[in-house]
């Protein structure tokens, strides 16, 4: 049986080397290309450009080697099925499960690959490619690529949005170039009510953000009035989050492990961050664990489907790889949506997989009593 198992690894692994570097040129030219060109022609040397470049690759590629293990699995079957080397196979009594037991070993430690990458390269690398792409903005002068903004509620109702253009620092507990839009209380019509705008707003403890250098303008009825201050630190209007609550909504999962993802959380939960904030937190907790998980999973999908009885080309099975990536990065994106509020989060993230395993024991059963 060693050489049938050779036979399968043989299959397999040029498609998923193919297959995983195909897919992440394809993520990195569509959510990265743009911004390192843009560098590239502003001057930014070319060495530090490749080498943030390179630094994207590892958390691109967790996400890619599912796609690839699936796209390895539909090609590599759908060959020996049209070789009819599988029809030859299971006439000599060989059963599917034992078809398919180099695939389980070889997705298996594909996964644990993943989660070994992702809990030791990944974080260091995402870091450091955030502090290049910092430095980088620093002096290009393009601090509005770090804006970020979020909403304040009162009541269950829109009270007020807080857009920081400038970006925040963490260690000096400053926000940069921030404004604030105050939402009428009352009526249908959600118009702002008065606007502040500040270059900077600091930390003074207490729930309480100290405005500088800035302006507020106000409405109140016919009566339109525009002041100009110097220090403001009890403004009519006002940012209601904490640093901490504020360093929830922009934690950077990939750049931490499991355990300090998980830390940070507990962090978080003592300082009263939204809690919405904290579930969200926990789905992509136990993503980490879930999404190099999924290459188990493609695997005992893509190799009972891509057994056919009759011929197919390769077109098919990578457009049938196509189609079941796409369906499970849109129930997972769903998912953690669900996880802020209506499921539990380890059970958000784990139901893409558990429907994934279900549906490719189903197909196993059928390929093995056909």
């Amino acid at each position: 049986m060693r050489l049938l198992d050779r036979l399968v690894v043989r299959e397999l692994i040029p498609p998923l080397l193919f297959g995983v570097a195909l897919f992440t040129a394809l993520i990195f030219a569509g959510g990265y290309v743009f911004m390192i060109t843009e560098y590239a022609v502003k001057g930014v040397p070319l060495a530090l450009v490749i080498e943030l470049a390179l630094l994207y690759l590892p958390q691109i590629a967790v996400k890619t080697l599912p796609m690839g293990m699936l796209l390895a699995t539909l090609l590599g079957f759908g060959r020996l099925s049209s070789d009819w080397e599988i029809t030859a196979l299971r006439a000599a009594g060989v059963s599917l499960r034992r078809i398919m037991m180099p695939v389980f070993v070889l997705s298996l430690l594909v996964s644990l690959f993943a989660i070994g990458f992702n809990e030791s390269l990944v974080p260091w690398a995402t870091e450091r490619a955030n502090a290049i792409r910092a430095e980088i903005l620093k002096k290009l002068e393009l601090t509005e690529q770090q804006a970020f903004g979020f909403a304040q509620f009162n009541g269950g109702r829109l009270d007020s949005y807080v857009i920081v253009a400038g970006g925040h620092d963490s260690q000096t507990q400053t926000l940069y170039q921030v404004t604030i839009l105050k939402y009428r209380t009352g009526g249908a019509v959600r118009a702002p009510e008065a606007v502040a705008y500040a270059q900077r707003a600091e930390w003074a403890g207490e729930n309480e953000w100290v405005l500088y250098d800035g302006w507020i303008r106000t409405m109140e009825g016919q009566t339109l009035s525009f002041r100009v201050f110097r220090a403001e630190p009890r403004a009519q209007v006002r940012i209601e989050r904490t640093p901490v609550q504020i360093e929830a909504l922009l934690t950077q999962v990939d750049e931490r492990s499991f355990h300090q993802l998980r830390e940070q959380i507990a962090f978080y939960a003592r300082e009263g961050a939204d809690p919405q904030v904290i579930r969200q937190l926990t789905v992509e907790l136990y993503n980490k664990i879930n999404v190099p998980l999924a290459s188990l999973i493609f695997a005992l999908l893509g190799a009972p489907l891509g057994i056919r009885a009759q011929r197919s080309s390769p077109a098919t099975g990578f457009a049938l790889s196509v189609a079941i990536i796409f369906l499970y990065w849109v129930l997972a994106r769903y998912l953690i949506i669900l996880g802020r509020s209506a499921l539990p989060p380890p059970v958000a993230s784990s139901i893409p997989n558990l429907i994934g395993l279900s549906f490719a024991l189903w197909l196993i059963f059928r390929r093995e009593h056909a």
